[in-house]
């Protein structure tokens, strides 16, 4: 991309047609907002008046296939690898606001002319690293996993920032949910913590009572010994362990 900004830094009206034509035609290039930052501080792209080239350069930022066949008059004609990169963006676009993609429905906004040129332009946008998907060819169907950004418009960006504090204001309330889940469980086990103590209490204090009412000194041991294996006494060596 640099070298096509600075041939366009310094370029004539002439010259930069010649670097745009053949920036469309980079099969490693999709993203063409810095070229018309570029142009329109040059001022080779003028808002009352935008050249052919300009209009086409927008088209390959922001529009489709679609936009290229309705506007096509007023535009120039593009080569075979423009056409199947611009093909190549309007996938990515469709991609992006869909992530089922039926064969019937690709064949006529790409202007296939039969489902295996559509299945290798899947393909080849696929290699190309703008597009992550898989082709179910039994239901006809391409189910799309990621697909790239593409160049916004500036008008387009208060868009984006509503769709961020949309998922910003989801992730603070599951956060918050998530929070009291923590708190409450927190409790539960602290609540749980003291019950086994306050049973631990109420064990010994039971035991205290057993050798007092036998009389004989060695009736706490004798008592240890015979529920030694019980689970009394597994609780009674588990909580006391425990460190409030």
């Amino acid at each position: 991309m640099d070298v096509y900004l600075n041939a366009l830094s310094t370029a004539t009206e002439s010259e930069a047609i010649q670097v745009i034509q053949r920036l469309l035609e980079d099969e490693g290039i999709y993203h063409f907002g810095r070229v018309l930052e570029l142009l329109k501080a040059r001022e080779l792209a003028s808002a009352e008046h935008p050249s052919a080239y300009w209009s086409l350069l927008e088209l390959f930022s922001f529009g489709t296939f679609s936009d290229y066949k309705v506007a096509s008059a007023q535009l120039p004609e593009l080569t075979e690898r423009q056409l199947e990169k611009l093909k190549h963006l309007s996938l990515v676009s469709l991609a992006s606001t869909t992530k089922v993609l039926p064969y019937d429905d690709l064949i006529r906004e790409l202007d296939c002319a039969h489902e295996q040129q559509m299945e290798d332009l899947v393909i080849d946008t696929i290699y190309k690293g703008l597009l992550t998907a898989k082709l179910d060819q039994k239901r006809r169907l391409v189910e799309v996993e990621f697909v790239v950004g593409r160049d916004v418009r500036r008008g387009g960006l208060q868009d984006i920032y509503n769709a961020l504090d949309q998922w910003s204001a989801v992730c603070e309330k599951e956060l918050n949910r998530l929070g009291d889940g923590v708190n409450a469980a927190e409790r539960e086990s602290i609540a749980k913590r003291v019950k086994e103590r306050e049973f631990t209490l109420d064990l010994q204090k039971l035991r205290m009572t057993y050798a007092s009412v036998a009389g004989e000194p060695d009736s706490l041991a004798r008592y240890d010994s015979q529920y030694a294996s019980s689970e009394y006494q597994r609780e009674e060596r588990r909580t006391s362990m425990t460190d409030f």
